[in-house]
């Protein structure tokens, strides 16, 4: 690729149920592994653990005319486990199962009424590596 060439850098897309999340503007996505380095009396850093992972997706979604495109209210107050999958460019598919965690509602003066979600989760076990 030459210098003055530019590259095409595709969005994700998040999906729950049986489609795509379409009334989604803002996808955030993170993995934890508990990791802790670990001390001896002799050697300072002497090794590592790792704990159970745990992924924290959080997003935002608008409000149309119709209402709510999924029922994200009542799934974080009955805490419905729910599976998200996260679909990022290079063909990789992030599969989650988790419960809502937190939603939040907005309905600005000069601006549509959104919201936004808080998901915590487990990762499935991938498939693939993501880096090619």
């Amino acid at each position: 690729m030459s210098d003055n060439e530019l590259e095409v850098f595709p969005r994700a897309y998040i999906a729950q149920g049986n489609g795509d999340l379409v009334k989604v503007t803002n996808l955030s996505w993170g993995i934890q592994n508990g990791a802790k380095i670990k001390h001896t009396l002799r050697k300072p850093g002497a090794g590592a653990t790792v704990g159970p992972s745990e992924v924290m997706i959080s997003f935002d979604f608008l409000i149309g005319e119709d209402g709510f495109e999924r029922d994200y209210i009542r799934d974080c107050q009955q805490g419905t486990i729910r599976q998200l999958r996260s679909k990022v460019p290079g063909g990789a598919v992030l599969t989650t199962n988790g419960v809502y965690q937190s939603v939040d509602l907005d309905g600005p003066l000069d601006d549509a009424v959104k919201g936004s979600c808080k998901f915590v989760a487990a990762l499935e076990e991938q498939r693939r590596s993501l880096v090619a």
